[in-house]
């Protein structure tokens, strides 16, 4: 943000929260979609999201759809933010964002944290799969407008095919995953439940004092209703184990790979044993999963191309969304 985006956002936040300022703002690194922003005052501190500058795709970067979910969802799953307010006011900055209250904890990122030094790894995985098991349990009945009705894997999938045709590259490596996926759709029969679409380490918060114990879970803005084990699949697509090629473990954004973290045959049968749902072959959500990330990537390094942005950080993502398609044809083949 700019010094003058931040004295017409102070100046409205001082309004908003009664609160005198100053207010200082400092912006997470790390992420590729929206953008986060620590706001402090004297006394205060809140989290604020908004969507990146440029083009985006249709329906992505929706804060007040991601402020509405976290307003309804908070009572009944406490896991997730508290959200504070919203604006949508282009006179006080361009695009939408909204406030949240901090979970402060601790964030599994490329690298495990020292405080887990002697600890059981396979207690972070137990504890990450319970809790996605439960937010799958959590009520949705102040949350059916996120619920299309019966087709989700069929949208789900010729959704991000459309996405991704609209950004493929020339050299392309999807086109057998994409006829793949639509030949061998499994029954839409699950009984849909709330999904994150982006659950994984480091979306989720430790507790510092009981460093196996997850406080909250972040970066809502694709969650919906829908087949939990799509759901599931996504979170697959991040873990690398021990097994995989030393270039996918090499571009981990988590340490899944380490002695002792569970491989993902285990974590899917753990995430069974806690949803009570019978699961006799995941490869296909799998496979979603995997195309679904090579697409989310595909659709930065697009932008990145555009000069849409310059973050350097976005430039290898091209050679990241053919490694991760050629996991996935692996998994076909």
């Amino acid at each position: 943000m700019t010094p003058e985006q931040q004295q017409n956002i102070s100046q409205y936040l001082s309004t908003q929260l009664q609160s005198t300022g100053p207010f200082t703002f400092t912006a997470f690194t790390g992420g590729a979609s929206n953008l986060t922003y620590s706001v402090k005052d004297e006394k205060q501190e809140w989290i604020m999201r908004t969507s990146p500058p440029g083009t985006k795709a249709k329906g992505a970067h929706d804060m007040k759809r991601e402020y509405d979910l976290l307003s309804q969802l908070h009572p009944a799953f406490p896991l997730c933010p508290e959200v504070v307010l919203m604006c949508q006011d282009e006179a006080v900055f361009d695009r939408d964002f909204y406030l949240m209250k901090p979970i402060n904890g601790i964030i599994i990122r490329q690298q495990l944290p020292d405080i887990y030094q002697g600890t059981d790894l396979s207690l972070l995985c137990q504890e990450l799969v319970n809790v996605q098991s439960r937010l799958h349990q959590a009520p949705t009945g102040q949350l059916q407008r996120f619920n299309k009705g019966p087709g989700y894997i069929e949208r789900q999938i010729s959704g991000w095919i459309h996405r991704y045709l609209r950004v493929a590259p020339e050299q392309d490596l999807a086109p057998p995953v994409i006829s793949w996926l639509q030949k061998h759709q499994p029954a839409d029969k699950r009984t849909y439940t709330l999904i994150h679409n982006d659950y994984k380490f480091d979306n989720v918060v430790f507790d510092p004092q009981d460093n196996t114990r997850i406080i909250g879970v972040l970066d809502w803005e694709m969650t919906t209703i829908g087949d939990p084990l799509m759901d599931l699949g996504c979170s697959l697509a991040y873990w690398f184990e021990a097994g995989d090629n030393e270039h996918l473990k090499a571009i981990s954004m988590m340490p899944t790979y380490l002695d002792g973290m569970l491989t993902r045959d285990e974590l899917v049968q753990a995430y069974a044993e806690h949803s009570g749902l019978q699961i006799d072959d995941y490869h296909y959500y799998y496979v979603y999963g995997l195309f679904r990330l090579a697409v989310i990537l595909q659709q930065i390094y697009y932008r990145y191309e555009q000069g849409q942005t310059d973050n350097p950080a976005f430039k290898p993502l091209g050679q990241v969304r053919d490694l991760i398609l050629q996991q996935a044809l692996g998994q076909i083949a």
